[in-house]
């Protein structure tokens, strides 16, 4: 029987994705069907980067973590956030060492939850395929990080972000981390294509994974940009400013029920919810 349970939410998308994350998030937290909330906010400020004010946004509205990926630098006033070990909030972990900002945070729990959940904490990785963030090796960058975990917290839950173009990276980091990291990383999922994918699974019968979350934000659009200049750029190769779509707002993700003393993931579902017009 799952005893933490936890949701995960994709990337936002601007204001329209900031209001239908909060919107998510408070639909299932007063349904009383998850204990903690993850979300990626790298597209939360204008559709692209993350702002200190971005982030508290965020907090407020629900998320116990923040993570980012390849815009994580588009607004250099989060560095500070980044730096500082309380917030829950870091950077890519595979990203240079002289880069700022922590390489995992640490999902924030209220004294209630910690005297009940082992600690949880998130490690985000860059993928190298098609990215335009150069990076490194993103399965060493998670071994490293994951054992500094462990060392540190022996009771702890690990769960991986895979910020990537293509889906054969995430799956190859699903079956790295269920045969290396049985019983310590408990949840694989990607983000970053906006798009969220119908392989939500349990592998080995301990881990949970989905290739992308999908996105918060307008999805009458393309990944969250309004129709209009995109087409126009695409298909006449006139640039114009991709603004942010706020039609059909709704946040996309999914719900991870774990057995804490297991150490397992025993279910997953992906979720959908509209936000109010």
């Amino acid at each position: 029987m799952a005893d933490l349970r936890i949701a995960c939410f994709g990337d936002v998308v601007g204001a329209p994705g900031l209001r239908a994350f909060a919107h998510g998030a408070k639909v299932l937290r007063d349904a009383g069907r998850v204990d903690l909330v993850i979300v990626n906010g790298e597209n939360s400020k204008n559709g692209s980067g993350i702002s200190p004010e971005g982030c508290k946004e965020l907090r407020r509205a629900g998320a116990d973590a923040i993570t980012l990926g390849d815009h994580v630098f588009k607004d250099r006033k989060i560095c500070d956030d980044l730096d500082d070990p309380i917030k829950p909030i870091a950077r890519p972990a595979n990203l240079s060492s002289g880069a700022r900002g922590k390489r995992v945070s640490r999902v924030m729990m209220n004294s209630e939850q910690m005297e009940k959940f082992p600690p949880v904490f998130v490690v985000t990785v860059l993928g190298r395929l098609f990215m335009p963030l150069p990076a490194n090796d993103p399965f060493e960058a998670v071994d490293r990080e994951v054992a500094a975990v462990a060392q540190a917290e022996p009771r702890a839950l690990v769960i991986v972000e895979v910020h990537a173009e293509a889906t054969s990276e995430k799956q190859a980091m699903v079956w790295h981390c269920a045969r290396k990291w049985p019983g310590r990383v408990v949840l694989v999922f990607g983000t970053h294509t906006h798009v969220q994918t119908a392989d939500a699974r349990i592998v080995n019968g301990s881990l949970a994974a989905v290739s992308d979350l999908g996105m918060c934000g307008g999805h009458r659009g393309v990944i969250g940009r309004k129709i209009d200049p995109v087409l126009e750029m695409m298909t006449n190769q006139n640039p114009f400013p991709y603004e942010v779509a706020d039609e059909d707002v709704k946040a996309t993700g999914i719900v991870v029920g774990i057995d804490t003393e297991a150490r397992k993931a025993i279910s997953i579902e992906t979720i959908s919810i509209a936000a109010p017009a």
